[in-house]
């Protein structure tokens, strides 16, 4: 099955996630409250132009289960986590984010994932979007076998959410459409998947640790 190389490809780059500074003070609850503020403005940007690529990519698969499923995704699945950020957000009496301007790292992932869904073969475009629901499962459940250690942890509701069966389940049809796609393509078109696939998990990484330094545009 395809996604078992992806996983190969990329494994060392999820441990690298795993040890970023944002997650592993996430997982302590010692992150400091302005940079997990800035982390849900950005992904809730970020959210807006993933449920965009999911509609998108949905329109242009061949099978019709496969398309009613990410359209799913983009509807109850983004809608759930825009309320979990929605309920953080208004918490931290934070203002919209409607406003605000994209990371230089939220604006490289989304127009990555856009003009992917948008003009490249349907099963890159898929691959393409895996990493958002499979990285954040395996960070999830990375930080939910550690919580009894930090039972106070003012980010519980998070770690919560991506370590959930619901979300299991959500991945794990992802999954399963990517493997029914990869494999049954020619070896050209694997390897594109595998890129791509790549090339997210990347961009993951990136959008952490721009979280962790707030990053802004250095010029404006």
């Amino acid at each position: 099955m395809i996604f078992n190389k992806m996983q190969e490809r990329v494994n060392h780059i999820l441990q690298k996630i795993f040890n970023l500074p944002f997650n592993q003070e996430l997982l302590q609850g010692s992150l400091p409250l302005e940079k997990f503020i800035f982390y849900l403005q950005q992904d809730a940007l970020y959210l807006a132009d993933f449920s965009r690529a999911l509609s998108l990519t949905a329109a242009r698969l061949p099978h019709n289960h496969h398309s009613r499923q990410f359209l799913r995704f983009a509807d109850e699945a983004i809608q759930a986590e825009r309320e979990l950020h929605s309920q953080h957000l208004q918490r931290y009496h934070v203002p919209s984010f409607s406003s605000l301007d994209k990371s230089p790292a939220c604006f490289m992932y989304t127009n990555y994932l856009l003009k992917t869904a948008s003009t490249s073969a349907v099963e890159e475009a898929v691959a393409s979007l895996l990493p958002c629901f499979w990285v954040y499962r395996e960070v999830g459940n990375y930080m939910a076998q550690q919580t009894k250690k930090y039972e106070n942890n003012p980010y519980k509701d998070w770690i919560a959410l991506y370590s959930s069966e619901q979300f299991d389940a959500s991945v794990n049809a992802a999954i399963t459409i990517t493997n029914e796609l990869g494999d049954v393509v020619s070896a050209h078109i694997q390897e594109t998947m595998l890129t791509a696939f790549e090339y997210s998990t990347q961009l993951e990484w990136l959008f952490w640790d721009s979280a962790y330094r707030q990053e802004k545009w250095f010029i404006t």
